[in-house]
């Protein structure tokens, strides 16, 4: 008993070593990315936008609001999501979004829809008022766009709006992603059973991928590092970041991509229907091919830390369940990968994601 004790206290260490090792590799890319770790901007002398003025004249006498010095308190999936907004003759004349580092297959899909309708041509008092819905499948990019332009208007009125009324409304996808993630981090936990799997990695696919986009990725990693979490806003992100974290410190290894994934869940239903012409991957070449998934891995996080093609973390495959705005080169790799699974089991999963590789390694500096 003492031995198995001694055991276990010991990989506990090695998994908290592990995971500050990883946060470390983490936070000094966010420097160099974004200059900031949880908000605190260690480049503001090189960027200041306390110099960009919130409220300039415009030459038809409208005045316009420029959010990029406020401080919001609500970030998008990435960074900031700073706003301008033009009032004229007492209306709100236009709302449009500056310069951000959002990933563009969520935020295209904040500026191709109607959002902005939801204030131009009220007063600013009454777009205060409105409780304007996130956009699905880009909630954390439209949150935070809400966001600026109620700080915006907060700053143009004088009227300063308390915290229970933050004008954000959190929509049916909001609660059903919430809920989704509850179940998978807690039932299979005391249910043994192969048939709740199957239900719970349709309900991923379905709902965590294709309807919320709600996933744990590079991106998602990144933004987090560099601009903090707040759990009022961000509560889906600290659930996703629990599992895939801090569920491993607690014996549940490989949790997130085992149970939470949305395209690991997709390549797991894949195989299930080919249960019968599998292709056996052997040891030799299942060892060269997690040795190029680490390889993969540590020349991507090389391209981080220098600065060089830094937009590849906008490309990982999960990008393809926000079918209207992926790359076409995103969902043909992904539809080739779910192609793979009916003959190999979860290919993208054990042999390229970089995303998993580090989840591996913030669990066991010895995983392979």
């Amino acid at each position: 008993m003492k031995k198995t004790k001694k055991i276990k206290r010991k990989n506990l260490t090695v998994n908290i070593v592990a995971l500050v090792t990883v946060f470390l590799l983490m936070a000094s890319a966010a420097m160099v990315r974004d200059g900031k770790i949880f908000g605190h901007d260690f480049k503001s002398s090189e960027k200041d936008n306390s110099a960009v003025p919130v409220m300039t004249a415009g030459p038809d006498g409208s005045t316009v609001i420029n959010t990029s010095s406020l401080e919001v308190g609500v970030t998008g999936y990435s960074g900031p999501v700073p706003v301008e907004i033009t009032v004229k003759d007492g209306v709100i004349a236009a709302v449009r979004p500056l310069d951000n580092v959002e990933t563009p297959a969520f935020f295209n899909l904040v500026t191709e829809s109607d959002i902005f309708s939801a204030w131009v041509g009220k007063t600013p008092q009454e777009a205060l008022a409105a409780e304007v819905d996130g956009v699905t499948g880009a909630t954390y990019s439209s949150n935070a766009l809400i966001a600026g332009v109620r700080a915006g208007l907060q700053e143009y009125t004088d009227s300063p709006v308390g915290a229970g009324n933050s004008g954000i409304s959190r929509g049916v996808s909001f609660y059903a992603a919430l809920l989704v993630l509850l179940m998978a981090a807690i039932i299979p936990i005391y249910v043994k059973d192969k048939r709740y799997r199957i239900v719970q990695e349709i309900l991923n696919v379905a709902v965590l991928g294709f309807w919320t986009g709600t996933f744990v990725d590079f991106t998602l990693i990144l933004g987090a590092m560099s601009n903090g979490l707040g759990l009022s806003v961000s509560l889906i992100t600290c659930v996703l970041f629990l599992i895939a974290f801090i569920y491993p410190l607690f014996g549940y290894p490989g949790y997130y991509c085992a149970w939470v994934c949305p395209f690991g869940s997709l390549q797991e239903l894949a195989s299930r229907c080919n249960p019968r012409f599998r292709l056996h991957v052997g040891k030799r070449a299942a060892k060269i091919l997690r040795r190029f998934r680490t390889a993969l891995w540590m020349a991507l996080m090389l391209c981080l830390w220098t600065g060089f093609l830094t937009s590849w973390i906008d490309y990982e495959l999960f990008t393809a369940f926000i079918v209207k705005t992926a790359s076409v080169g995103v969902l043909v790799a992904g539809g080739v990968f779910v192609l793979l699974s009916f003959f190999v089991q979860r290919p993208y999963c054990n042999y390229v994601c970089p995303t998993g590789t580090l989840l591996r390694m913030s669990q066991d500096l010895d995983s392979k």
